[in-house]
């Protein structure tokens, strides 16, 4: 007898640790793919169609058929999505319109959804910012919130007073918490010494993460608060996995900044699930360009690119473990 499949819904009430562990486990992955949505960047043919009436609904739909490509070719690989608000919230209505559309296709298919859009704030706003991303229905409405993602990125700089709230919202929700950031200047202030002189900021990050998320931690070992750790530090990768067992690592810069799989595999936990490599543009817009200038081509060119890229680097990073 075929085990019950388990609906996109009630897999959703899990624990997003959980969750994501036993996805990584099944499919022998530890990729996260980005999804940035830079029309710019698009197929030629993508472009063209926007360019001719410069329509909300055309780009709409354009962002919406380009994702669908995307998902399509990479789902087998990737754990989990991991939308950046911004990328959408630039294109006014439309592109948050996508954005609803981009979470529902994801529900769908029962993909992992990590929103990347750094809230923070305090006590009621903070609830405000976890019931609109988080929460299972609508305040005062009470419908079905077709926003819900299933974590969110945090900027855990105001203290416990700006986790919590997010925590409260949804008892299987995750949040990252942002620790050592990819980008070049993030030294400017998470590599300072504390007074000590003894832990640099972003250590004592991600200590508190480790405390805040003490009663939160699932079957799998991780709890529900994990960390941003750019890939783009291995030796920060290494020392935040000794400082905080129980996190889950949201691992951007592998791909476009160019990051080694080994920081990936060194911020793995003992059992080679606990870090994923969070990549975006190398997987979105490595296709050829001339391929993706016409109607009959463009899909083709995206699928076989992204899932191409996809593949490299979930066996890059499987190598990496492996001569860990």
């Amino acid at each position: 007898m075929k085990p019950v499949q388990e609906s996109a819904e009630a897999s959703t009430e899990r624990h997003f640790a959980d969750r994501v562990v036993d996805r990584a486990e099944l499919i022998d992955s530890r990729l996260i793919v980005g999804l940035d949505p830079d029309i710019e960047r698009f197929p030629r043919y993508l472009q063209d169609r926007i360019r001719v009436d410069r329509s909300p609904d055309i780009l709409e739909e354009v962002v919406v058929e380009f994702h669908e490509a995307v998902i399509e070719a990479t789902s087998p690989l990737a754990v989990a999505y991991k939308p950046q608000a911004a990328f959408y919230e630039q294109y006014g209505l439309a592109g948050l319109r996508a954005l609803q559309r981009t979470i529902a296709m994801l529900r769908e298919r029962d993909l992992p959804i990590i929103l990347d859009a750094k809230r923070n704030d305090i006590a009621h706003t903070a609830e405000a910012y976890g019931l609109a991303w988080l929460s299972r229905s609508r305040p005062v409405l009470g419908d079905d919130n077709d926003w819900r993602v299933d974590a969110l990125t945090v900027n855990g700089y105001l203290g416990q007073d700006g986790i919590q709230p997010f925590l409260d919202v949804d008892p299987f929700a995750g949040l990252f918490v942002l620790a050592k950031t990819s980008n070049p200047s993030s030294g400017e202030f998470q590599d300072l010494l504390l007074k000590d002189e003894k832990i640099m900021n972003y250590e004592q990050m991600a200590l508190l993460a480790k405390q805040w998320g003490r009663e939160t931690i699932g079957e799998r070992g991780y709890s529900r608060i994990g960390l941003v750790v750019g890939a783009t530090y291995p030796e920060a990768s290494k020392r935040l996995r000794d400082l905080a067992p129980t996190a889950l690592f949201l691992m951007p810069g592998v791909g476009a900044q160019g990051a080694g799989y080994d920081s990936v595999a060194l911020g793995c936990g003992k059992d080679g699930f606990g870090a994923y490599a969070a990549s975006s543009r190398s997987v979105l817009y490595g296709f050829d360009p001339e391929r993706g200038a016409n109607e009959g081509n463009w899909r083709l060119a995206v699928v076989e690119a992204s899932s191409t890229e996809a593949e490299k680097i979930r066996d890059g990073v499987q190598q990496a473990l492996n001569e860990k």
